[in-house]
């Protein structure tokens, strides 16, 4: 961890010494405040000057290309609402409202491989708007799929159509069941519509492009991976919960990691934007393995949250994984423990708030939350050695590489 962080910004005017207790703190203020020039005066045992900086320069080239990728995002979602039928703009309003609010991660990777590739210019910003929708698009079948209630601290779409229609005018013994199938099945709809409009904005905005084919084929096959992952995420826990432990259980959500998060998280936004920069296929296949290692640990580190972290700021529940059989590597590791049986009363059950201090009192007890957490430092280790050997990247852009990887140790949702 970095704590103790003391900090001296400069800028052409004045100097401003700032002291951070935790990395959290010195994150927040910078995203915050204007860009300018640091020097990082502390000498603290175990915290590298370097990965300070890294981090900072990463959190200002993530800055700067979020208001990018927001402000071209607002355009779309403007075109969208433009409808004629009241259904169909309400359809769209309910896109648009979850499609808001967004991390922009993604967005300002697909910035990064960019301008890693050498490109000055904001045409990356038309590709991160496209693959904000398309996050936008999964994660709504996702969250039907989970029964989810809250995405980014919102409403999900079926929760939120049901709402809407929660009075009618007529209503008979079937009206509760045909509501949830109707809310669910706009639910579909509208993330159905998020998949063709980011392919349609990819091709419209890059038809004169010589990368268009390119581009196409490399983000068709970050979606089918995707789905992939998504169908391993299904079955999985339905097999877990009704029939036998799946063989090689912590291989397939080691798997499940790299297709559904890996994928379309890290390696497709970043190597989206290299193709589009026109850098050259086997230094993408180079970067697609040190990549694939930041996303494992980053879907490991999301597990880690989605129990232990703060609902208020995931923007949605802590309980929903063991509630819905969910298969994180806290859980395989658990059930090869003597805390199996313990583990898995709480499994596949609406859970109270107790119940889900308990579920976390075994993950810490069986070791499973130490496995986690020392696995996602050693892939996170190992890609930014793997980074360090690499030629074709400048020092800059690698170095604000490596701030993402620290940015992501140290994220709380």
């Amino acid at each position: 961890m970095l704590n103790g962080v003391k900090i001296l910004f400069t800028n052409k005017s004045k100097e401003n010494t700032q002291c951070f207790t935790n990395v959290l703190d010195f994150i927040s203020w910078t995203l915050k405040n204007n860009n300018q020039e640091i020097i990082v005066q502390s000498e603290i045992e175990n915290i590298k000057p370097e990965d300070i900086k890294n981090l900072y320069e990463f959190l200002m080239f993530y800055k700067n290309t979020k208001e990018i990728c927001n402000n071209q995002a607002k355009e779309y979602d403007n075109k969208l609402l433009n409808q004629n039928y009241e259904e169909i703009k309400e359809a769209a309003e309910e896109f648009v409202r979850v499609n808001q609010d967004g991390k922009y991660l993604r967005a300002s990777l697909v910035g990064l491989g960019y301008q890693t590739a050498g490109k000055q210019d904001d045409n990356y910003k038309h590709l991160s708007a496209a693959l904000e929708i398309f996050q936008t698009s999964i994660l709504i079948h996702d969250d039907i799929i989970d029964n989810a209630k809250l995405r980014r601290g919102k409403d999900t779409i079926p929760v939120s159509y049901q709402k809407k229609y929660s009075n009618p005018i007529k209503e008979n013994d079937t009206f509760e069941t045909k509501k949830t199938n109707f809310s669910n099945s706009m639910g579909i709809c509208v993330g159905d519509l998020g998949f063709y409009i980011a392919n349609q904005i990819i091709v419209k905005s890059y038809k004169e492009n010589p990368y268009l084919a390119n581009l196409l084929e490399y983000y068709n096959e970050v979606v089918i991976k995707t789905c992939h992952g998504e169908m391993l995420d299904v079955i999985l826990p339905f097999k877990e919960e009704y029939f036998k432990t799946t063989p090689q259980l912590e291989d397939k959500i080691i798997e499940i990691a790299k297709l559904k998060t890996a994928w379309y998280s890290v390696i497709g936004p970043y190597c989206l934007g290299l193709i589009l920069g026109g850098i050259k296929e086997n230094q993408i296949k180079i970067m697609e393995e040190i990549l694939l290692k930041i996303g494992v640990a980053f879907q490991i580190e999301d597990d880690i949250l989605g129990i232990y972290g703060d609902e208020k700021q995931l923007g949605k529940s802590i309980t929903s994984d063991p509630e819905e059989y969910k298969q994180t590597i806290l859980y395989s590791y658990t059930i090869k423990t003597n805390y199996k049986e313990e583990l898995q009363k709480y499994y596949g059950k609406k859970l109270t708030k107790q119940e889900i201090d308990k579920v976390k009192e075994i993950f810490e007890k069986s070791g499973a939350k130490k496995y986690a957490e020392n696995k996602m430092e050693e892939l996170f280790q190992i890609s930014e050695e793997q980074l360090n050997e690499i030629d074709f990247i400048d020092d800059k852009n690698k170095n604000i590489l490596k701030g993402f990887i620290i940015y992501l140790k140290h994220r709380v949702k």
